[in-house]
C-alpha cells in the first residue's frame, strides 16, 4: 500500500500543483509546466444609500464573485509546443465551458470558475516564426449559474398614421339652395332675374 509523504507526495506519484480542466500544472524530472503568480480575491458586494444630514447607510447585496488570475511561462526547450499550448487555452475560453480549479488536491471555491481571457506576451521567435517562449496571462472568474440577458422595455411610441385624411370635404352641391350659395354669382343673378319681371 502506498504512504504519503509529509509532503503530501505518494511514492513514485507526484501531486499536481494544480488542475483546470485537462490542463495539469506540475514540475517533475520530466515535466515542467508550471504556473506563477496566482492570485484571487474574496469580497462583498455593497451600495451605499444616502441619508439626510447622516452618513450613508450601508446595504450588503452579498458575496461578489471571486477573480482569480495567474500567468504561465512557455519554452519550447521544455519540450512545449508554445504555439499549440496557447492555442488550446483560447479553444478552451471559446467553449466558454467553466469547471472547478483544484489547487494541490483541493477546489478553491465551491463553485466553478469561467476563462474570460487570455493574454500572450515575452515572446520570442525564431526566423521561421515558430514561438521559441512566450509567457501566457489567464484571468478567470467565479461561476455560480447561468444568468439570462436582461429585456430592455420598449419605450412606448405614439404610433403615427400616414392615410389621415382631412375631416371634411369639399362637395358639389345637390340643390339650387346650395347652388346660390356655393355661387359667387348666384346674387346677381337673382337681381337680374327680378329687375327683368321674372
Amino acid at each position: 500500500m502506498r504512504r504519503a509523504d509529509n509532503r503530501g507526495l505518494l511514492r513514485g506519484v507526484k501531486v499536481p500543483i494544480a488542475t483546470f480542466k485537462n490542463k495539469v500544472f506540475q514540475v517533475s524530472s520530466n515535466i515542467k509546466y508550471p504556473l506563477d503568480g496566482l492570485a484571487w480575491s474574496s469580497a462583498l458586494s455593497s451600495e451605499a444609500q444616502e441619508k439626510l444630514k447622516s452618513k450613508p447607510s450601508t446595504y450588503i447585496k452579498g458575496e461578489a464573485l471571486i477573480p482569480l488570475s495567474f500567468t504561465i511561462p512557455l519554452f519550447a526547450t521544455l519540450g512545449i509546443n508554445v504555439r499549440k499550448e496557447i492555442e488550446s487555452w483560447q479553444d478552451i475560453l471559446s467553449k466558454q465551458l467553466p469547471d472547478y480549479f483544484i489547487l494541490g488536491s483541493k477546489p478553491i471555491s465551491k463553485n466553478k470558475f469561467l476563462l474570460k481571457s487570455v493574454g500572450v506576451s515575452d515572446t520570442q521567435i525564431d526566423g521561421k516564426g515558430n514561438m521559441l517562449k512566450a509567457t501566457l496571462k489567464l484571468d478567470f472568474e467565479e461561476y455560480v449559474r447561468a444568468g439570462k440577458a436582461e429585456v430592455k422595455k420598449e419605450e412606448n411610441k405614439t404610433a403615427t398614421n400616414n392615410n389621415i385624411q382631412p375631416s371634411t370635404y369639399i362637395t358639389k352641391p345637390t340643390t339650387k339652395a346650395e347652388v346660390k350659395r356655393e355661387n359667387p354669382n348666384a346674387s346677381e343673378a337673382f337681381l337680374k332675374l327680378y329687375l327683368k319681371g321674372e
